[in-house]
């Protein structure tokens, strides 16, 4: 079993379950809104969040890292 950062807080949110049995989500360390997109089979998925401890985004978080992403998209939210 390996953790990354094992004393940073890291989260998940998934953004879809594909039929093909990949898992497409955000993954962050810290803070939510500085997170990456991730594709990993579902076994894997699982396997990745408890190694690392993970928690899911709350609603707010969830809201925050959207607003965040249409800043960066598009220059205003």
């Amino acid at each position: 079993m390996y953790e990354l950062m094992p004393n940073e807080k890291k989260f998940v949110q998934i953004i879809e379950i594909k039929e093909t049995g990949f898992v497409e989500f955000f993954f962050a360390i810290s803070e939510v809104q500085m997170n990456v997109e991730l594709i990993l089979p579902y076994k894997a998925f699982i396997e990745f969040c408890a190694n690392n401890k993970v928690s899911f985004f709350t609603e707010e978080q969830e809201k925050l890292v959207v607003d965040d992403n249409l800043q960066w998209k598009y220059g205003t939210n």
